[in-house]
């Protein structure tokens, strides 16, 4: 049992616990949310694609303040705050009954969410040594899994009863997080003990290029990730298996939450984070080729089954070189720009990949999107291996047994790419 659970700071405990059970309330609503606006609120299908939009760019948005408060006046408030905030938001769909109130409703829940998940993982990078960061990034994806494995057994159960105690259920778990982060996790040092907080601007981040780079080519990963949620349940539809789809969540989250931490043990030995980014991409897009063939539901399956695996070397290290790459006082700033560049890249894959998919139905070339998504994966990966071979981002990630080498340091070479391992 030690070896499978990590040695980790309680405060790293703590956050993800959060990580959880924010999985758990968001998936609780997410599979009746739309149905609920449409078929109980008396939306048109117009303004309920209306309110989600809302959400996502209040979202965005909350992520960049988010990150920026929690550098100023520490992480702690701005969690606290945030899921104050996205529970009053929920709690305002119970009695929000016109468009403009359940506009405002998700606003506000979206922006509650914006503020909290940057410094949830700002939190996270912080409190893990320096050697554990990916270890605790990858027990993040566990814990995510696990909640969205749970979520929408529970909403289930609550909404039998009524969507009243399904937001109330969902405000409550937002509202006992609050609680416990509060007690649990230490209040930050602010004001003169630590003027490290006065340091530094988000006009700093901008000319940070390895950061801004790395974002870049990162906000490619995001839009095919939006595929397994967009594209693969059309794909299908147009091979009659849809009534299981929901199998194929279950099944690839319990994969994930059992293989993560052994795999992540495993690639942060023997590969660079960026090799490890790049094989990740690799897979993903090899996954989503592969749906082109399908032809039935365990072809699906065997799909989404790589595919996971590909993102459990993606996960967990995107938000390890994200910590790592941010200046101390700016971690904050770093990963509210990280979750702009997710959202982001979410829109993309959401977009491009609606359209590609209908011009695919229309001209008869259903293999056309699986086809792009295939060659897109395997360039960004490249993409990924080429940047191994950059100083200047390469270098202060690379790692002998999971330590950190800092640009002043004497580094160790990178791992060869004739056999994949980094040095003894």
């Amino acid at each position: 049992m030690r070896a499978f659970w990590p040695t980790l700071a309680r405060p790293v405990w703590v956050l993800l616990n959060g990580v959880l059970f924010t999985h758990l309330g968001t998936y609780m609503l997410v599979p009746y949310f739309s149905i609920i606006l449409a078929k109980e609120k008396g939306l048109p299908l117009s303004q309920v694609g209306f309110v989600l939009a809302a959400g996502s760019v209040a979202y965005l948005a909350g992520s960049l303040l988010g990150g920026a408060i929690s550098d100023r006046l520490g992480r702690r408030r701005t969690m606290v705050g945030g899921l104050i905030v996205r529970s009053g938001g929920l709690l305002l769909f119970i009695w929000a009954g016109s468009f403009p109130a359940l506009l405002a409703a998700n606003l506000i829940a979206g922006a509650g969410s914006g503020f909290y998940m940057p410094s949830a993982k700002a939190g996270i990078a912080t409190y893990a040594a320096q050697g554990e960061r990916t270890t605790a990034f990858s027990w993040r994806g566990i814990a995510a899994n696990i909640g969205v494995t749970l979520g929408p057994l529970l909403g289930t159960f609550l909404l039998t009863r009524s969507s009243t105690v399904l937001f109330a259920g969902t405000a409550v778990i937002y509202l006992a997080l609050a609680a416990a982060h509060q007690v649990l996790i230490a209040a930050d040092c602010t004001g003169e003990n630590c003027p490290e907080r006065q340091r530094g601007s988000f006009r700093d981040l901008l000319t940070d290029r390895p950061f801004l780079l790395f974002s870049f080519v990162t906000i490619f990963v995001w839009a095919l990730f939006t595929q397994f949620a967009l594209s693969l349940p059309l794909r299908a539809d147009q091979i009659h298996a849809a009534e299981r789809i929901g199998l194929i969540w279950t099944t690839t989250s319990v994969f994930v939450i059992l293989l993560q931490s052994p795999l992540t043990r495993w690639f942060t030995k023997h590969l660079h984070p960026l090799q490890a980014m790049a094989l990740g991409t690799v897979i993903v897009g090899i996954a989503l080729g592969s749906v082109a063939f399908s032809s039935s539901f365990w072809h699906l399956l065997a799909s989404a089954v790589l595919f996971n695996f590909g993102q459990m070397f993606i996960m967990p290290t995107s938000d390890a070189i994200v910590s790592d790459l941010s200046k101390p006082e700016q971690i904050g700033n770093y990963f509210g720009v990280a979750a702009f560049v997710f959202g982001a890249g979410e829109a993309i894959g959401n977009m491009g990949g609606g359209q590609l998919m209908e011009y695919a139905v229309a001209r008869h070339v259903l293999y056309l999107p699986w086809t792009l998504f295939a060659v897109t994966g395997v360039l960004v990966g490249l993409t990924y291996y080429a940047l191994t071979f950059w100083g200047r981002l390469a270098l202060p990630l690379n790692r002998v047994l999971g330590e950190r080498v800092s640009p002043e340091q004497p580094a160790a070479p990178l791992p060869s790419p004739k056999n994949g391992k980094s040095p003894s």
